[in-house]
């Protein structure tokens, strides 16, 4: 085999993803929050920024001695710079809404329940190791004798400290399986009906089946009598714990467009606005027409490129959102007027291809971001479908199918539930081709049990 050198001359074409292109698809893919973030990090960074402020007010003449009038006795009194409220008056009380509550955890709960307890002190001390073991939905996982063996202890010392704490509130916690947490809330009320104890007891398998007349015909009770009895059971607490378990703080969406309806037409409004509205700075940019030294010139010629980019990639970002949001808004109009159930089938191709633009930019645009209607808060995500065929060949969404799904099966007579295939049928009577096992699929999704679940005998 020979080896040779040789020169050749090729033209290629290359998408090369410059330091440009990547802030423009990072802008583009920013939720609102987050853009508002990326910009105060760029107006820090970037001299050739500035705010874009109101005009000040002029001070009137003799104003100006008012401004700078200072109480130099108040002033060393403040003691802000310490933790202290500024300005704070002696004997003054402060209120309740100068101080944020902490959210305090099912362990915490527990504990300052234990202590008003009048328990003997290693009994206490178990109790609160027992405690310290439960898991978020309070129940303890670990035998009595591993707990004994663990502290050097009696069984019998740790059965009673956890009956110290199966007696805390809410009811329930400290079981060590689902039957023991529902007797303990079944021994905590007055109001138990009739057959209760026993199901809980002996034939709770028999209830998560559905197996009601079977379970009436063990126990020799009336129908009606079980049917209460286990309506009663399902109304209990199988988690206790994550009635106080406060760890996850709640989650706040801010929406990324707002549309409005006013005057019989639709207004969209991009939500940029409540971030750092950016300018080119013009002293920085004269220093740029006028720097004399290479270093300083390339320096502030490099930034205000950046700054520029960043502008301009701020509008595109802005008027893609727009012009999608405007396609949505047009494409599902029978949405916003009557309802889900009118939501149309739609793919993320069908926006690219009737707004000429690539497929990730549209993917891009509306990753993770929200739209505030009047109909409510929903992901941009919402409004993209699967396509259902119908009889007269217009299409039907998923989420609309979901939707009559779901209205059926709650006008269904409770004593005579409908299956799957019976929802099938009745959906395909409205026009919509769907089999038993498309609509068994949604009815999951949509958490509805069956109907041999779903059925009442009294």
């Amino acid at each position: 085999m020979r080896l040779e050198y040789s020169l050749e001359l090729r033209q290629t074409q290359k998408l090369l993803m410059t330091p440009q292109l990547r802030q423009a698809l990072e802008l583009l893919q920013l939720p609102a929050l987050e853009l508002i973030a990326y910009l105060d990090q760029q107006y820090l960074e970037n001299p050739m920024l500035e705010l874009e402020e109101g005009e000040e007010e002029p001070v009137a003449n003799g104003e100006e001695d008012e401004l700078f009038d200072i109480d130099w006795e108040l002033y060393f009194q403040d003691r802000s710079d310490v933790g202290e409220p500024p300005n704070r008056e002696a004997g003054r009380r402060e209120t309740f809404e100068q101080f944020v509550a902490a959210r305090s955890t099912l362990s915490q709960r527990l504990l300052q329940q234990l202590r008003l307890l009048p328990l003997a002190r290693d009994i206490a001390d178990i109790a609160a190791y027992i405690i310290d073991n439960l898991d978020h939905c309070g129940y303890l996982h670990q035998p009595c004798c591993e707990i004994a063996r663990q502290l050097r202890v009696g069984e019998d010392q740790v059965l009673a400290a956890l009956a110290a704490v199966q007696g805390l509130e809410p009811a329930g916690v400290g079981a060590r399986n689902l039957r023991e947490c529902l007797l303990l809330q079944l021994s905590a009320r007055d109001d138990v009906p009739p057959w209760a104890w026993e199901i809980v007891c002996r034939h709770l398998d028999w209830v998560a089946r559905g197996r009601i007349p079977a379970l009436a015909e063990v126990l020799g009770a009336d129908i009606a009598d079980v049917q209460r009895a286990v309506d009663y059971i399902k109304g209990l607490e199988p988690k206790p714990g994550l009635s106080l378990d406060q760890e996850v703080p709640p989650a706040y969406i801010f929406p990324d467009v707002t549309v409005l309806a006013a005057g019989g037409e639709w207004i969209i409004m991009i939500n940029d606005g409540q971030g750092p509205r950016l300018r080119l700075n013009p002293l920085y940019y004269r220093l740029l027409r006028s720097a004399d030294g290479e270093e300083a010139k390339k320096f502030l010629r490099d930034k205000f490129n950046s700054a520029l980019w960043l502008l301009k990639s701020l509008e595109q970002r802005r008027t893609t959102l727009y012009r999608i949001t405007e396609f949505i808004l047009d494409y599902q109009r029978a949405f916003f007027a009557k309802g889900v159930k009118y939501l149309r089938p739609l793919r993320i191709k069908d926006v690219a291809d009737a707004l000429d633009i690539h497929e990730s930019t549209v993917s891009r645009a509306l990753s993770g971001k929200y739209i505030q209607t009047p109909r409510g808060i929903f992901e941009f995500k919402y409004f993209f479908s699967a396509n259902l065929e119908t009889a007269d060949g217009s299409g039907a969404s998923s989420t609309g199918v979901k939707k009559q799904l779901q209205e059926l099966v709650e006008r269904e007579d409770p004593s005579c539930p409908l299956t799957d295939q019976q929802l099938a049928e009745t959906l395909q009577r409205m026009g919509i081709k769907i089999s038993r096992r498309t609509v068994a699929k949604y009815r999951e999704e949509l958490q509805i049990p069956n109907s041999a679940l779903r059925r009442r005998w009294a």
